[in-house]
Parts: structure tokens; C-alpha cells; sequence
């Protein structure tokens, strides 16, 4: 029996097979019934047995090994699949996981019935396998481009949904001051919260991009390194006018970066050094150049970081262990987010983030950024 023929009059055989297997997928979505679990796996089925009694030319084949078969316009059922999959939370593995069941299953009970002995048999195995490899690239296209336009809505709900109400509160606490109709000290634990909460929505949408994209975004300038350097450290010194922090620099530092996500990368470090090191030990910024590279550092005295924690601390959502030396360690205002972005926008620039922390010795956090990006290739 032809492998088509045998899809067609086996159907119900074999889609009890994937019932029985999608129920075992393990996933952190709704709970399916058995028509949801099914969903369109019929039509899956039939659009590959359709294709397999059709002629094949060289081109279509090859068109087809790579995921760009020929299909009627409209969504596919294999497209159709991806929505359902993803809006009862399928993870994309998953999906993956029950084609190669749906795979399995067709091909032990097309054995069991007799085929696959002739050299035709052997040519509708590999057309089998072509359609089922086209029907995972409809797939998995459809749940990345439905995950990716996700992405894209819920970083505009974030800078703009959320940002313009937010920034209203800032105005308002502001003129308020100004008016006279609320202290300066009355006003502060509003405007702090306003400032954590935007920096945590800074945080979020930056992360979001970076795992979307798989890059921190950035757009490079000419510059002075220490020029936007110095800018931060003023800005960072008025917001904690209590702490002493001190700024050494030697060399030169012209060269092209993103200004404001180099500013953002060194006000994450300068926070993550007020955060975990003595209130009253100063924090430092040391600057330093070679002919091709520009370096920079942040130090805080203070305990150590835990030595297993020095594996992770750039990971996103990681933080620092308790301090187990009985200083100081007050407790983070963001998501654990801060470190990760400061490695995403190092790499973005080409360049190198490297942390020692030793008992006795603080702990240092070095950056080192390339003048100018690599050329193009080619």
C-alpha cells in the first residue's frame, strides 16, 4: 500500500495515536480536552497525503527541504496548529516534540502494516519526510512571528501605555513643590517611586529587545568617552549626595558609541556599587586608554561577592546571595535585571565586562570598549 493511500485510510488510527501523545506533553498551559488536543492535526494529515500522491519536480523538492513548499494562500494547517498551540501555552519545543511523535507513530504503523519493503516505498519515506519538515516550518514560523509581534505590543503598552501616565505624576508631584502646595520632603517618597518604578520599566524593555533580537540595540556616535562619563557621575552624585565617589582618568577616549547606552551602563554600575558596598566607603571610577581601546572601572569596598555568585551575577533575574560576612546588604529596588543589561550593551559594543571581588580588596566590575566597531565584512 502507498504511504498516501495508507495516511488516508488509517487517518482515525493514527490521530488517536497523536491524541495520545499530546496528552503526555508536559507544558505550563491550560489543561486541553481531546478536540483541543487534536485540534488540527486531521488537516495536518491530509495536506501531507494530498501532497504525497502529487508528482514532485527536483525544485519543488529542494524548495521543500528547506521549509518554502508551495501552499494555497491563507493560513496553512500547520499555521493554524502554531496559533492554537501557543494560546494554550505550548512551548515552541513542544510543538516540535509532536510532529516528531506525529513521525514516529505514521511510520511504526505503516511498518507494522507491510510498508516500506519497495525502493517505491523508499521514495514516498523520504516525500513523507519533506512534508513533515515543511509542516514544522510553518510551524515554528508562525509561533515565532505571532511570539515576536507579542513582543513588539507589550514593549509599546510599556513606553507608552505605562511610561505617560508616569511621567504625569512626576510632572505633578514637580509643580506641586513648586507651587508650594507640598514640601520638597513630602514630595520625595513620590518622586523616588515614580523614578524606581521608570527604571524598572527601562529595565524590562530593554531586556525584551535583547532577548527578541538576541542584541542590545545601539546607535553609534563620535565621542568623548570621558566627556559622557563625567556627565553620569555628576547626575549619580545628586541623586546619593551622601556618598563619596571619586573619578580618576589617564589617557585619551575619543572614539564612536552609543552615548546613552553607555550612560546607562555606567549608571547601573554605579548603582549596583552604592546598592552592595559600605554606606561609608567610597566608590571609585578609574579611566584608562590604549591606542585601539578605552577602558573603565567602578570599585566598592565592601564583602566580597560569593564566588559561586561570580558565575551568574550577569544572568537575567540573578542576584547576589545574603551576605554571610554580616555587613551590609540592602535590598535590590529592580528585577535583577541591572548586570545583565550592563553585559547585553558591553557586547553590543564589541567589548569585554569583568568583575573580581575579594575579601579585604571590594569588589571591581572593568569594561573595556573598543574606539571604533569591527569593519563590515566583506
Amino acid at each position: 500500500m502507498r504511504l498516501f493511500h495508507f495516511l488516508t485510510t488509517h487517518a482515525d488510527q493514527i490521530l488517536l495515536e497523536w491524541d495520545a501523545f499530546a496528552a503526555t506533553v508536559t507544558h505550563e498551559g491550560k489543561q486541553l480536552d481531546k478536540k483541543a488536543l487534536r485540534d488540527h492535526a486531521a488537516e495536518i494529515l491530509g495536506v501531507i497525503a494530498a501532497d504525497l500522491a502529487q508528482p514532485q519536480t527536483p525544485e519543488q523538492q529542494e524548495a521543500k527541504s528547506k521549509g518554502l513548499g508551495a501552499h494555497d494562500p491563507g493560513r496553512t494547517a500547520a499555521e493554524t496548529h502554531a496559533d492554537y498551540r501557543m494560546r494554550a501555552g505550548f512551548a515552541i519545543d513542544a510543538m516540535i516534540t509532536e510532529y516528531r511523535a506525529l513521525r514516529a507513530s505514521v511510520l511504526k504503523l505503516w511498518t507494522e502494516a507491510g510498508g516500506g519493503t519497495s525502493a517505491g516505498d523508499m521514495r514516498d519515506l523520504t516525500r513523507f519526510n519533506e512534508a513533515i519538515d515543511q509542516s514544522i516550518a510553518e510551524s515554528v514560523g508562525r509561533y515565532t512571528r505571532q511570539t515576536s509581534k507579542a513582543t513588539d505590543l507589550f514593549i509599546g503598552i510599556l513606553g507608552h501605555d505605562i511610561r505617560n501616565p508616569l511621567g504625569t505624576i512626576l510632572m505633578s508631584a514637580e509643580v506641586l513643590i513648586r507651587t508650594g502646595q507640598l514640601t520638597a520632603k513630602a514630595a520625595a517618597p513620590i518622586l523616588n517611586s515614580a523614578r524606581r518604578i521608570n527604571s524598572i520599566i527601562e529595565q524590562v524593555v530593554d531586556f525584551t529587545r535583547a532577548e527578541a533580537d538576541g542584541v542590545m540595540p545601539i546607535t553609534r556616535t563620535p565621542g568623548n568617552l570621558a566627556d559622557q562619563l563625567d556627565k553620569v557621575v555628576q547626575e549619580t552624585q545628586i541623586r546619593h549626595p551622601t556618598r563619596t565617589l571619586q573619578v580618576r582618568s589617564v589617557g585619551s577616549f575619543e572614539g564612536s558609541w552609543d552615548e546613552g547606552r553607555i550612560g546607562q551602563l555606567l549608571s547601573n554600575l554605579l548603582g549596583n556599587a552604592f546598592l552592595y558596598g559600605e554606606r561609608e566607603g567610597t566608590v571609585r571610577v578609574d579611566m584608562s586608554s590604549t591606542p585601539r581601546h578605552v577602558s573603565f572601572s567602578v570599585h566598592n569596598e565592601g564583602p566580597p561577592i560569593a564566588p559561586d555568585d561570580l558565575q551568574r551575577i550577569f544572568e537575567p533575574m540573578a542576584r547576589g546571595s545574603p551576605n554571610e560576612s554580616g555587613g551590609e546588604r540592602r535590598e535590590p529596588a529592580g528585577l535583577g535585571l541591572g548586570l545583565y543589561i550592563c553585559r547585553e550593551i558591553v557586547l553590543s559594543h564589541e567589548g569585554t565586562l569583568e568583575v573580581e571581588s575579594a575579601a579585604g580588596k571590594g569588589t571591581t566590575f572593568r569594561v573595556t570598549l573598543p574606539r571604533l566597531p569591527k569593519p563590515a565584512a566583506g
